[in-house]
């Protein structure tokens, strides 16, 4: 059963990588990360060959549609929210465990980027730089630096690490995508 859902990724994946070539608008690029984290991850487990070559030609995609911001968004090259951007990080952390190539310029885009979004010096993150911090956005903010290279004693990511405390999973409020992201960076703590 899994084998026929790994045969039908690697047929959906075109020459450049691409796994998600018809999508709403606001869901191709997520669509696209998460195939590529479910790629790499395959490839790590495996170290089959076929998934080497799908992972990495996913991973190459992920370099070329990054926005001139330095993060993702909804088309390949065009704008950067720290949503997206999370998905990519999380895909780029996969192919680096599983021994794949990644361009460091791509990685230090991103932190550009998040140091555009940061907010009280990086402790904090908004969706876009220049709006306002939220839980959530500050969440995979912080997930982010830490698959970058942020260390346990930052006092950056301690003071995020408090605000995510002070914010604790709700679970009347179904916000998953807070549960996640908070949960992973809580974790990794």
């Amino acid at each position: 059963m899994v084998a026929k859902g790994w045969d039908a990724m690697l047929k959906m994946q075109n020459a450049d990588g691409d796994f998600v070539r018809e999508a709403s608008l606001h869901q191709r690029l997520y669509a696209q990360a998460q195939a590529t984290i479910a790629i790499c991850e395959i490839y790590g487990m495996t170290k089959e060959p076929k998934f080497k070559a799908a992972a990495q030609k996913a991973i190459d995609f992920a370099h070329k549609a990054q926005a001139p911001e330095g993060g993702w968004r909804y088309e390949p090259m065009i704008d950067a929210d720290v949503s997206v951007t999370g998905w990519f990080v999380m895909a780029l952390q996969s192919a680096m465990m599983a021994g794949l190539e990644t361009q460091s310029p791509t990685l230090d885009k991103i932190s550009g980027f998040l140091d555009r979004c940061g907010v009280e010096n990086g402790a904090r993150y908004a969706y876009q730089p220049g709006r306002s911090e939220t839980v959530v956005m500050t969440a995979e903010g912080l997930l982010c630096r830490q698959y970058l290279g942020w260390k346990h004693d930052d006092e950056r990511m301690r003071r995020g690490v408090d605000y995510l405390l002070m914010n604790p999973v709700n679970y009347g409020d179904e916000n998953v995508y807070y549960w996640y992201y908070a949960t992973q960076v809580l974790h990794h703590m």
